[in-house]
């Protein structure tokens, strides 16, 4: 009788040591995980590591509060549902980029000094490769390229904002640029007028003069509602700034067309800035680099390089998508195919390879 008063304490207490034996294995085999992933921030198990977790927790009903340390006990639960469920374990991490995507970032970085990683990746975009522009910065960084300028950060939308942004797909922007053109008389100053309708960022471009008389403004305003209707763009308001060449007859022809003039503010070059933007990037990616000698020289570069930005062009505010061919249809990009089917990428050349588009060969 005394004896079992012994056993039976004995017995309790074995019962309860196949318990803490499985516990001390699943912090052993936390510790040996951790060790062999020591070197990042951030610990991700295996499949073969997650297996070996879920089979000593379930030695003891998967019961791991104060013991799990390697993942969340959310984490842990969700392995416990998927295991039950039967699903297999899902991919961790960052997808690896291809070796061929490597070198085709650091080839477009190469050839366009001048490009930033946001625009490599509308360039991607347009060869539905899927990475992420922190991707395209930390390949860059390694191999040694500097970054684009860094640009300021937005503030708080104003009201002239929130007009732009509400009527981006009915306005159409204008402004003058002008380009020094050398003559046998000496060095002459062209006028252009460009006009762009901002919610689709195509661009229309009037051919140079040395003289823009109100009888030649007046023609390009017919010439742009006619370009208008030929692309179905819908029209309601023409931005313009206070620019003394814009003639009256100009305003009634846009009149009689039922769009309504707008008026930029005096000395506001901001309330302008889709066609200044565009007129700044007309000049940095193309007319600077070159030295004009007649207007038939002039307009040439001019409507080469409208062409690639109409055609071949990504722009960022469209989600660095080249401009649609229809404003109904589907964006001419997609993300169907994967990084790994990249294959061979050829490069169609402007302007003598000023200008470069990357398409997939055939």
């Amino acid at each position: 009788m005394f004896r079992w008063l012994y056993i039976l304490p004995y017995l309790i207490h074995e019962a309860g040591a196949a318990r803490r034996d499985a516990r001390i294995r699943f912090l052993v085999a936390q510790v040996e995980i951790l060790r062999r992933k020591l070197g990042g921030n951030r610990v991700i198990p295996s499949p073969d590591d997650r297996a070996r977790l879920l089979a000593i927790g379930a030695e003891f009903n998967h019961d791991v509060a104060g013991v799990i340390g390697i993942v969340t006990r959310q984490t842990y639960s969700r392995w416990v549902v998927e295991q039950r469920e039967g699903r297999m374990p899902r991919q961790v991490g960052r997808p690896r980029v291809s070796r061929d995507v490597r070198a085709l970032i650091k080839r477009l970085a190469k050839e366009n000094g001048s490009w930033g990683y946001r625009r490599i990746l509308g360039e991607l975009r347009k060869l539905r490769v899927r990475v992420g522009r922190s991707s395209i910065r930390r390949i860059l960084k390694d191999a040694g390229f500097t970054p684009s300028p860094t640009r300021q950060s937005r503030g708080e939308e104003t009201t002239w904002q929130k007009f732009i942004r509400l009527h981006m797909n009915t306005l159409v922007a204008c402004d003058f640029f002008t380009k020094a053109v050398v003559t046998p008389l000496g060095v002459r100053t062209a006028y252009c007028l460009t006009f762009i309708h901002v919610g689709s960022r195509r661009v229309f471009l009037s051919p140079a003069t040395y003289h823009p008389h109100g009888g030649w403004v007046e023609q390009q305003a017919r010439n742009v509602t006619i370009w208008l209707d030929e692309c179905n763009i819908e029209s309601r308001f023409i931005l313009r700034d206070r620019d003394t060449k814009y003639s009256n007859a100009f305003d009634r022809v846009f009149q009689n067309a039922g769009i309504r003039r707008l008026r930029t503010p005096v000395l506001a070059p901001d309330a302008n800035a889709f066609a200044e933007a565009w007129i700044g990037a007309i000049k940095r990616e193309c007319l600077n680099h070159f030295m004009c000698f007649s207007l038939g020289h002039l307009n040439h570069i001019n409507q080469e390089f409208v062409r690639f930005h109409n055609h071949y062009r990504p722009h960022q505010g469209l989600g660095n998508r080249t401009v649609p061919k229809s404003l109904d249809g589907p964006p001419c990009d997609d993300d169907s195919l994967n990084e790994t089917d990249v294959g061979r990428v050829r490069c169609q050349r402007f302007l003598g390879g000023l200008l470069r588009h990357y398409q997939r060969a055939a």
